[in-house]
């Protein structure tokens, strides 16, 4: 057999075949591979796409839920918006009434009190306080006064009982000894000033400077008038939140107000995009 260079035509021959079916084995893997990622990059685009779709409806939806019930409804929307407005309000204020000083308690009505700076007993002898046969202790309710006298042998409980008796030209008050022991006198109104006084005021503890108690009042209301320029600031308030003629609400989407597309419609409520395949 005749042959050219180092290899006969019959071995040349083989190792091109040999060569081709490698060539034509790898071009069809390849090939394979090629279709698989392109099924891969479709499913993955109807993927996505389909996740979009879902997204941009629910997005319309939306949109015109909230439209439709603004049109039926507009003062909700007014209502959701005052409601988060007072709530930041309140915030406010809570914050601002945690800082500052907490208000003084309001003043309450109440009668003329005195209290002596003496500790006594019912029992205690008035004659053991330096009274005196005849020496005499006075209170005044400012029309009428009770004048008790000692006699030597009585105590604090038989002045109590002279001053509670209800004689006829007594002053109207009330005496009794508090928890420590101190004589208290107090007007039966909560309109006269009670006066202590007498040679032995100060044997019960009440003296120049503890001698006359006023009622409690507390100071006058005032009323404020509203002007007319308030008034008609609250008249021009009220028309310019009055409900349009036509019914829908100025906060409705811009979509219902105008008759728009859906499209228009989520572009309105800020949800502008691109839809895709909005009907696929």
């Amino acid at each position: 057999m005749t042959s050219i260079g180092s290899g006969s035509f019959w071995q040349q021959d083989q190792n091109f075949w040999a060569r081709s079916q490698q060539i034509t084995q790898a071009q069809t893997l390849s090939s394979t591979v090629i279709d698989q990622m392109f099924g891969a990059s479709s499913t993955l685009t109807s993927g996505l796409a389909s996740i979009a779709n879902q997204t941009a409806l629910d997005r319309v939806n939306t949109a015109l839920t909230a439209a439709v019930q603004g049109a039926l409804n507009p003062t909700s929307t007014t209502s959701t918006a005052s409601s988060s407005t007072s709530s930041s309000a309140s915030s406010a204020s809570s914050s601002t009434s945690s800082t500052a000083p907490k208000a003084a308690a309001p003043v309450v009505s109440a009668p003329a009190t005195g209290t002596g700076t003496v500790p006594l007993t019912s029992g205690t002898s008035l004659l053991g306080l330096g009274f005196l046969t005849r020496g005499n202790f006075t209170v005044s309710d400012g029309t009428f006064t009770t004048t008790y006298q000692s006699t030597g042998t009585d105590t604090v409980g038989d002045l109590i009982s002279a001053i509670n008796s209800g004689a006829p030209g007594n002053a109207l008050v009330r005496a009794w000894l508090n928890g420590s022991g101190n004589l208290v006198i107090t007007s039966q109104n909560k309109n006269d000033t009670v006066t202590v006084g007498g040679d032995y005021a100060a044997a019960l503890g009440f003296g120049s400077a503890n001698a006359t108690f006023a009622p409690t009042k507390p100071p006058p209301i005032s009323h404020p008038v509203a002007s007319s320029s308030t008034s008609a600031t609250s008249g021009s308030a009220a028309k310019s939140t009055a409900t349009p003629a036509s019914g829908i609400a100025t906060n409705s989407a811009l979509a219902l107000q105008t008759g728009g597309t859906a499209e228009l419609l989520l572009a309105s409520s800020g949800s502008a995009g691109s839809l895709l395949n909005i009907l696929a």
